[in-house]
Parts: C-alpha cells; sequence; structure tokens
C-alpha cells in the first residue's frame, strides 16, 4: 500500500513539474535528431551535423521527391539513422545490434521529421499523455490540447519552408496511368460543384490527349453530374498567366495590391480576431489557474484537510469548468488559426514575389510557392462560344480579383493615369 501511495506521489509531481516547465516555455522530453541539450539553459542548441541532413531531407521533398527516394538517397549516401548517430554522440546508450543496419532510413521516420514543428524554433508540449502512472503506454494527444511555445530555439528550418513541405503532405496526388508519371497540377484542381479532386487522365491510343476530369463524376454521375473536363494544356497556359499577372501587379504597384487584398470586410474580420485573441487569452489563464486550484483540492484532500464530499462537489465543479473552457478554447482557436493574421500573410506573399524577378514557365516549385488550389467549373454555352471559369486561389491571400492593366509605348504610366496618345495594350 505504501509503495502504491509513493508511485502516486511521484507521478502527481512529475505531472507539476511538468506543468511549470512548461509554463516557463521550456522543452519536456527529448531533443529531436538535429538537436541536443543545453545543460546550462535546460533549452536545445543546434546540432550541425545533424542540422545538416534535417535541411538536405527538406530540400529534397521541395524538389519532389517521395519518401521512399528521399531514403534511397540517404542509404545510398551512408547517413547514419538517427538512432546511430546518437549512439555514435554518445548521446544514447549504445546497443549491441540495430536492425536492418545503421543506414535504412525508414519513411516513416522522415515523414515523423518532416511533420515535426520543432524544426522551425518552436516548443511543441503534451503531444502525448498516459492514463496512469500504473500504465507505461503513452497516447497521442490531440492537437488542440498540445502547448505550443513559439520561436523559443534557434530553428534548423524556416517557417515558410516547413508550410510549404506541409502542403506537399496535405494535397493529394492523383493516380496516373503507370506509363505516365504524375502530373505537377495533380492535387490542385478542385470539382466547383462537389469539391472532389480533379483526376489525371489521357484518351487512348492518344496519349497526346491529357486532361483532368472530376472525381466523383468518374465514379457515379449521382455524386457529381458534370465532368468538369479541362485540357492540360489549357490550365497549365491559364495557371502560368495568372500567376504572371498576379506577381506583376503586386512588384509594380505594391500600395494598390495591399489595398485590394486588405478590404473593407477584412477590417471587420481584423475587429472579430482581435475580439477572439482576447477571449482565448482570458480563457487560457482561467484553464491556468483551474489547473492550480486542482492541485491544491489534491493537497488539502491528501492532508486530511479537506473533508470527502467536499473535495468531489468541488472536484466536480472544476472538472465540469474545465470541460466547457476545453470546448470553447477549441472553437476560439480554430477560428483564430483560420483568420491569423492576414496583413502578415500579404507580406509574406509580397515576400516571395520579389524572389522571382521573372516567371516564364511553370515549374512544380513555382506552383507550391504560389498556388493554393484551382477551382475548375464546367463548361458553358454562352452566345460568344463555349467558356470555362476557373478560379484560382493564391497562397497567403486566397482569391484575388486584379484589375486589368495596359502597357503603353514607350513607357509605363503610373498606376491609375494614362499620359499621352500611346497605344494600349492588356497586359
Amino acid at each position: 500500500m505504501f509503495n502504491e501511495w509513493y508511485a502516486k506521489d511521484i507521478s502527481r509531481k512529475r505531472r507539476s513539474t511538468n506543468t511549470t516547465l512548461d509554463k516557463q516555455g521550456k522543452p519536456i522530453g527529448q531533443p529531436p535528431y538535429g538537436y541536443k541539450w543545453d545543460e546550462k539553459s535546460m533549452f536545445w542548441e543546434v546540432d550541425e551535423e545533424a542540422a545538416e541532413v534535417v535541411k538536405r531531407i527538406f530540400a529534397l521533398k521541395l524538389q519532389g521527391n517521395s519518401l521512399p527516394r528521399i531514403a534511397d538517397i540517404l542509404r545510398q549516401d551512408k547517413v547514419f539513422i538517427p538512432t546511430v548517430y546518437m549512439m555514435v554522440k554518445g548521446l544514447r546508450k549504445p546497443q549491441q545490434h540495430v536492425e536492418r543496419g545503421n543506414y535504412f532510413w525508414n519513411t516513416s521516420t522522415i515523414s515523423i521529421m518532416l511533420k515535426n514543428q520543432k524544426y522551425c524554433g518552436d516548443v511543441v508540449n503534451f503531444q502525448t499523455y498516459s492514463r496512469s502512472y500504473k500504465l507505461k503506454d503513452r497516447l497521442k494527444n490531440p492537437k488542440e490540447e498540445w502547448s505550443i511555445h513559439q520561436n523559443v530555439h534557434q530553428p534548423i528550418i524556416d517557417r515558410d519552408t516547413f508550410e510549404q513541405v506541409q502542403q506537399t503532405f496535405a494535397k493529394t496526388k492523383m493516380r496516373s496511368p503507370k506509363e505516365v508519371p504524375k502530373h505537377m497540377l495533380a492535387g490542385y484542381l478542385v470539382c466547383a460543384d462537389c469539391g472532389k479532386n480533379l483526376h489525371y487522365k489521357l484518351t487512348y491510343p492518344n496519349n497526346a490527349n491529357h486532361y483532368f476530369s472530376c472525381g466523383n463524376n468518374r465514379t457515379s454521375k449521382t455524386l457529381c453530374p458534370l465532368s468538369h473536363h479541362i485540357r492540360v494544356d489549357t490550365i497549365m497556359e491559364a495557371t502560368l498567366q495568372m500567376i504572371a499577372r498576379v506577381t506583376r501587379f503586386a512588384r509594380d504597384y505594391e500600395d494598390e495590391f495591399v489595398k485590394i487584398v486588405v478590404s473593407e470586410k477584412y477590417k471587420l474580420i481584423q475587429l472579430e480576431q482581435e475580439r477572439n485573441m482576447k477571449e482565448l487569452g482570458r480563457i487560457t489563464g482561467r484553464q491556468s489557474e483551474l489547473e492550480i486550484l486542482f492541485t491544491q483540492l489534491y493537497e488539502d484532500r491528501t492532508l486530511g484537510v479537506l473533508p470527502e464530499n467536499v473535495f468531489l462537489k468541488m472536484s466536480k465543479k472544476y472538472t465540469d469548468e474545465q470541460a466547457e473552457l476545453d470546448a470553447k478554447a477549441a472553437a476560439l482557436q480554430k477560428v483564430v488559426d483560420s483568420d491569423n493574421t492576414h496583413q502578415m500573410n500579404v507580406n509574406r506573399f509580397l515576400k516571395m514575389v520579389h524572389k522571382y524577378t521573372s516567371i516564364n514557365e511553370l515549374t512544380p516549385e513555382v506552383l507550391r510557392h504560389y498556388i493554393d488550389k484551382i477551382v475548375v467549373h464546367h463548361r458553358e454555352e454562352t452566345a460568344e462560344g463555349k467558356t470555362q471559369k476557373v478560379d484560382f486561389y493564391f497562397n497567403f491571400i486566397g482569391k484575388v480579383e486584379m484589375p486589368i492593366l495596359y502597357e503603353l509605348a514607350p513607357y509605363k504610366s503610373s498606376f491609375g493615369r494614362q499620359k499621352g496618345n500611346h497605344t494600349a495594350k492588356a497586359v
């Protein structure tokens, strides 16, 4: 019985210590591959040798390599897997045998690294939990219950690169015939009616006829009655022109671009966002208070200061309030995340625009940098003939309606004004 009490008390103190460390913004648990402990500050510092491997893995993923291909490259170059590297550096207890060898990189290991937010310089605590001190299994916490502290230690991967890599996981690449490689636009094109991704197809035996069509329509016309068929060459040309047009306008008329994106409607969203942030801060503060009250309540009960019936009554009251606050915080966090810092997103888009002096060719890299999704409508019959509407949604700024500009020879006029009698052409 005394052993049971001792183990329970140690577990309670360990949890309390973890809570205290988290409130100080300190990491709980071992550093991931690429970092090591700084014993003086009790924070992480970059392990330069391992960090270079991490950077290489992110770069290979952005270049369009699959996880098995990245694993093959690391094996061929005889790069130590994380377990072996830590043993060689004396960061982990040596093992007599490493399954499958010192260089056998697993795709699951690479996937976990590519999705690890800690490489951006963030501390992420409470990703797992245990139900009881009697159970050794660690269970995954839902993401809304993680405790995240941003920009605590030196980042290995900048945040823009990390988000671009996450997009490569989010976009589902549709299968194409085995003899034809996957198309770069697969996963970006979305049906305007049902929201299903468009599948990449080609017409046999004329393999030159490449096109996209709605996946639901191909499965059953009851799911989506229209095919939303669009040729690859058509959508490729339209995408390149749209990216070039928006980036050129943003680069040449930056102030006007910001005015268009940051509309009056968004100013109202910003005010609502500020209110949501204040409410979220209030809820977070109350949650911290409840944790302290729970600890005091338990200690009073253990010492016999608090009767059992009073303990049960107050414990239920705090538990109900905690559950209510958790639900409110989760809902508010989703709203805050969805509308978070739109103005900052505009600045990030402008920073990306200035990175490219000109865009003359549509490549997977350009596509990943600029496009979030492309919504394809079905063809319509008009007096002028068949037309097909396509909506482009850009990263960071969403859908933007750009004005038609005119270029005047021999020089370009200032925005909104025309000088002289020159022949104008749409750009």
